[in-house]
């Protein structure tokens, strides 16, 4: 295959990440078994993990990986394989190089000291844990690599080379359709310790040549030394004294004000996080030239987590270099774990229809079946299962996506074992293959939006990332209208004017020049939502650029009421508080407004004005819910396709109904369409009975 029929067939085919083997002898044979079901479903490009081959400074053995590659590819001609490498380095390698490893807080301070801990339990391997670490937290020190090593970049890279090469001279060269590097935290490009709580201290870089890394690139950034000390507000900060920000500095749940909060006094925070997203992605990059100039086959890798609560400190915050490096080709994320199971619309972990205009994304869907031994996030039965699989389908054809399925437990979610899931699967790809790479009009009136720049200007705040970048969203997909997802950079390229309610999920960060760009471009009719402190940063603090933008001014309230619709959220089957970790905020009342909600003791929380044809409405607090939305959704005029509480996806010619509670649907299907699941065709005004959680999806004939 060519080079684009290769990124056609990933666009069209559903992949798969699975296991050739388990911990057993036997299971060889019961992962062979499985494998050729997925045959059967139709899913030919496989993904999966592999094991260790870079072994030492320069020394690669691919004994194990070739074991597992026959054991996928070896008599099956019809298979291809985009194999998922990990680029971390081995342990000889971080012992001949202490300097370039990641020193959590409170590390080893010299390169003596960081060997002699390597490889002890004070060196956390993995970077991440297994949910049930909690406090007292394990006493870890250091990690692996920094992201910002240039040597490990220039010896991994040398390592990738020889990976590669070692495929494009084996057997399997042309079953072998792209590479997939991976490095940090599950392989997924994130810093070490990013997914852990406030309060782990095993968090940060404090590693020797990072500290350097940074202190030459904030200098180049500003111009001088003197420039970046006063940027930074630090006269006497020198290359060997430069204090990186601590976890208990980023941490937001010991109190923190706004200004604080959205780092409007700290730019060595902000710089921090740029500088992390920066070194993470030069990695990316650097690998994926490798595999172009080795194989000429697409690359790719996971990033854009916007999900993340700390997604600066991850290092996914350059999108833009993204979609415009000529080096990488696919990128990929997990799909959201809030709001997942059926009665709910499901989420990406990143703005994933941003990244499908100029790059191929492939979305993760590791749901859990019923069949999974994990009481958290298993469906409760094979109702849930067929809803939440066939609502990820939709998504992915109605967002213009590739995807994957992860059966991340193997044997013990046994999917390709058994035979309702095998021949649902079956279904699924038949489908997908029949519409995936169509040109098909969208057909969505609202617009979720994020911006990369303003996740860059706060620090670890779970309780506004959980109530704005999930609960949110989740309550917009539940207003019955189909919901488009992008970055605040795609408003000033794509055509806003179909679009009659816009929703700025952040847009801390939103220089009024930015704005007026954006609003010349927006419908004079459309309602624009802005949330918490929208507007406030120019990047600098500025309540006038805010009022410029937005309309309202906020204000601080540390000792208002709290509404009563401040809420928990929902992870999988688990449902946990929002931490009280960000200040709370008010509006300032002002002649003109319309007050849609207050505090108990009578602080305006939202409020709207008259903007052009439109409104601008501004909510300082995260206490929206479906049926308010609704009700301004439908003063917007936007047109909807189904009741409140009923997730749609849909574009011309596909239309999903995902209710939460019992509905009934009245819709008129212009022209001839067809029930998937039941081949019943129908056409203009039609009833719709629909059990809760389940669901029903049609295609135009």
């Amino acid at each position: 295959m060519t080079f684009d029929e290769i990124l056609q067939k990933m666009k069209t085919t559903p992949w798969n990440w699975y296991y050739v083997c388990g911990n057993d002898p036997e299971s060889w044979e019961k992962y062979r078994v499985r494998r050729e079901e997925l045959d059967y479903i139709g899913s030919d490009i496989n993904t999966m993990g592999l094991p260790n081959w870079w072994v030492g400074i320069d020394t690669y053995d691919f004994s194990g990986v070739d074991k597992y590659i026959d054991a996928l590819l070896k008599d099956y001609p019809n298979r291809y394989l985009v194999p998922r490498i990990k680029m971390d380095p081995p342990l000889e390698w971080l012992k001949a190089n202490p300097e370039e490893v990641c020193v959590y807080y409170n590390g080893p301070t010299t390169a003596e000291e960081i060997r002699e801990m390597l490889g002890t339990p004070q060196h956390d391997r993995n970077g991440w844990d297994d949910g049930k670490t909690r406090n007292p937290y394990p006493d870890q020190r250091i990690a692996n690599q920094s992201f910002s090593s240039k040597k490990w970049v220039e010896d991994a890279t040398k390592a990738l080379s020889a990976f590669v090469e070692h495929l494009e001279n084996s057997p399997y060269k042309d079953q072998t359709i792209g590479y997939m590097p991976a490095f940090g935290n599950c392989g997924e490009c994130m810093w070490w310790g990013d997914w852990r709580n406030q309060g782990d201290p095993r968090k940060g870089d404090f590693g020797i040549s990072h500290k350097r890394n940074f202190y030459d690139w904030a200098v180049e950034k500003y111009g001088s030394e003197d420039a970046l000390k006063k940027a930074w507000n630090m006269p006497t900060l020198t290359r060997e004294n430069i204090p990186m920000p601590t976890p208990m500095e980023r941490w937001s749940e010991g109190g923190k004000n706004l200004r604080q909060v959205i780092l409007a006094d700290d730019q060595r925070q902000v710089d921090c996080n740029e500088f992390h997203s920066k070194v993470c992605f030069d990695a990316i990059e650097a690998f994926g030239k490798v595999v172009k100039e080795k194989s000429g086959k697409p690359a790719g890798c996971f990033y854009g987590y916007f999900q993340d609560e700390t997604v600066g400190y991850a290092g996914h915050l350059s999108i833009e270099r993204a979609l415009n490096t000529p080096y990488v080709d696919f990128y990929s994320s997990p799909k959201g774990y809030h709001y997942c199971l059926a009665g709910d619309p499901g989420s990406s972990q990143a703005p994933a229809q941003s990244f499908a205009r100029k790059k191929l994304w492939i979305e993760e869907n590791d749901c859990r079946s019923h069949l999974s031994p994990d009481v958290i996030r298993k469906s409760d039965n094979f109702d849930d299962t067929q809803t939440i699989f066939w609502r990820e389908i939709y998504r992915a054809l109605t967002f213009n996506q590739g995807f994957w399925w992860m059966d991340i437990d193997g044997i013990a979610d046994d999917w390709y074992g058994d035979k309702d899931m095998v021949e649902m699967f079956r279904a699924q790809a038949d489908f997908y293959k029949k519409h995936a790479g169509q040109n098909r009009k969208n057909i969505a009136e609202v617009l979720f939006v994020e911006d990369e720049e303003s996740c860059g200007h706060t620090t670890y705040i779970s309780g506004a990332q959980r109530a704005l970048r999930l609960k949110l969203e989740r309550e917009l997909r539940l207003c019955g209208a189909v919901v488009d997802h992008l970055r605040v950079a795609d408003m000033l390229e794509v055509d806003m004017s179909k679009y009659k309610f816009i929703v700025f999920c952040h847009a801390f960060v939103m220089p009024k020049e930015k704005w007026e760009k954006i609003r010349d471009r927006i419908n004079p009719s459309a309602y624009v939502l802005f949330n918490y402190c929208a507007g406030i940063l120019d990047p600098s603090f500025s309540l006038e650029n805010q009022k410029a933008v937005t309309g309202f001014n906020i204000y601080e309230t540390p000792n208002r009421m709290a509404h009563k619709d401040l809420y928990k959220h929902i992870y999988w089957h688990e449902t946990r508080a929002i931490p009280q970790d960000y200040p709370l905020l008010s509006i300032v009342k002002e002649d003109g407004q319309e007050v849609l909600q207050t505090s108990p003791d009578g602080h305006v929380l939202t409020a709207c004005i008259k903007r052009d044809n439109g409104k601008n409405i501004f909510a300082s607090d995260f206490t929206l819910r479906t049926e308010l939305l609704r009700e301004l959704l439908s003063e917007a005029g936007v047109k909807f396709l189904a009741p409140t509480y009923c997730a749609v996806l849909a574009d011309e010619k596909l239309i999903g109904f995902f209710p939460r509670y019992d509905t009934c649907i009245t819709h008129t299907f212009e022209g001839e369409w067809q029930n998937v699941i039941t081949g019943e065709r129908l056409s203009g005004k039609v009833t719709l009975p629909i059990r809760a959680k389940r669901f029903m999806i049609f295609e135009k004939i």
